[in-house]
């Protein structure tokens, strides 16, 4: 709640309105910009720090964010930089490979919807990390130019992503015991 006293001027009551609704921004959409970063890395503190370093960008540029059509997909394109950034910077320290890394962990089928969203991040993160964020991005409820949009590709690049996405979900879902649902059920 943004508190104006009489006293302000009017560059103090501007600030002020403005830290209330970046305030309000983030507690609306944090959420899903973490769950939009996780389904393309499962390092929940890789995540958390692109999610940190995002907002504070966010905080210092909201005057002129905050006038955008769809500030989110300011915030995605951004998070997602950081991300990149981030893993980058990891796998230069990084002493071990991605190949160590058992991959049986993501063959069992999920026995609730928690395990279920696991499962399918970390099939999103099985599948090259532009179509990843093709699909979480779609899952979203974004629309294809606006998925273009914020990962700088054509839209009939993501149309194409995401059917390729669907495909390949679909075979891991079979990989891993699901089967396919009886139609008019």
């Amino acid at each position: 709640m943004t508190v104006v006293e009489p006293s302000m001027t009017a560059a103090e009551r501007r600030l002020a309105e403005l830290d209330a609704s970046f305030e309000d921004f983030c507690r609306e959409n944090i959420v899903a910009v973490e769950r939009f970063l996780r389904s393309q890395c499962g390092d929940r503190e890789l995540v958390q720090e692109a999610v940190q370093e995002t907002l504070i960008t966010a905080r210092d540029k909201w005057e002129e964010i905050s006038g955008y059509e769809k500030p989110l997909a300011w915030v995605y394109k951004t998070a997602r930089y950081k991300l990149m950034n981030e893993q980058a910077r990891q796998r230069r320290e990084a002493t071990a490979t991605l190949d160590e890394v058992p991959s049986d962990r993501l063959v069992a089928p999920p026995a609730d919807s928690r395990e279920a969203q696991e499962w399918l991040l970390g099939c999103l993160r099985r599948l090259p990390e532009r179509q990843a964020a093709v699909f979480a991005l779609a899952i979203e409820g974004w629309t294809d130019p606006e998925i273009a949009r914020i990962l700088g590709m054509a839209d009939n690049t993501v149309r194409s992503y995401k059917s390729t996405v669907r495909r390949r979900l679909k075979e891991f879902a079979g990989d891993a015991g699901f089967g396919t649902p009886a139609r008019g059920r």
